[in-house]
């Protein structure tokens, strides 16, 4: 709450972190909602959470890439040394393949975890391991299929008619007021999106064709701060 104040009172652009339509919306009613009573208008501040992509020649086609995707990125290390933040326990002896462990997370302060920035998303480990188990059940989900589950942040997936057409909802539905992009692969991963999914956003009249001056602030339709109206 403390930092959607200052954002709401200073910042020109806000970069969160949404899974979810009704999530990004909420955020994005609270904040904005926020700004006149700090003298300001909602186009003075801008939300864009990240947000990864992938792309195929069909939806099904990208569905299967993106498991693909997830799969390298999480290795059966990596998913125990994740829960690991959680479980606040030493974890190396379970399978990434299994279950999650029977044992609950131990509160102590004194975490094998500390030094990790992620840790301080988990406030209450019990609570999170609840949640977490109730989900692994539902959903019958190894340690690793349940760290790619909670750990994946807001992606577009599908052919670039239908990525264009959902980035498109997103906005239009006042849950983002664009998308910072966070490619799968570097440098060239921007490039299908690019070449594929921006003419379809400039089709629909909701991406630029020109840049409009020289800053960042002129590519984001900023005002600067003494020209804003009040």
């Amino acid at each position: 709450d403390e930092g959607r104040e200052f954002a709401a009172a200073h910042a020109d652009a806000i970069f969160s972190r949404h899974s979810t339509l009704e999530a990004g919306r909420a955020f994005y009613a609270d904040v904005k909602g926020r700004l006149a009573r700090h003298g300001r208008t909602p186009g003075e501040l801008l939300i864009l959470p990240a947000a990864t992509f992938v792309l195929g020649d069909t939806d099904a086609e990208a569905r299967e890439l993106a498991h693909e995707v997830r799969r390298q990125q999480v290795s059966g290390r990596t998913a125990i040394r994740h829960l690991e933040q959680v479980w606040n326990r030493d974890l190396s002896a379970y399978d990434p393949d299994g279950p999650l462990p029977e044992v609950d997370p131990d509160p102590g302060e004194h975490t094998i975890a500390r030094g990790r920035a992620s840790v301080r998303s988990y406030r209450d480990p019990l609570a999170v391991a609840r949640e977490w188990r109730e989900l692994a059940a539902a959903k019958n989900l190894s340690i690793r299929e349940l760290v790619i589950e909670t750990t994946g942040r807001q992606s577009f997936i599908g052919s670039p008619a239908t990525v264009a057409e959902t980035i498109d909802h997103f906005v239009q539905s006042d849950a983002a007021d664009g998308f910072i992009l966070v490619p799968h692969l570097t440098p060239g991963g921007l490039d299908p999106f690019a070449d594929t999914v921006v003419p379809l956003l400039q089709e629909r009249g909701v991406f630029r064709h020109d840049y409009e001056g020289p800053t960042l602030r002129d590519h984001l339709g900023l005002t600067r701060p003494d020209a804003a109206p009040r």
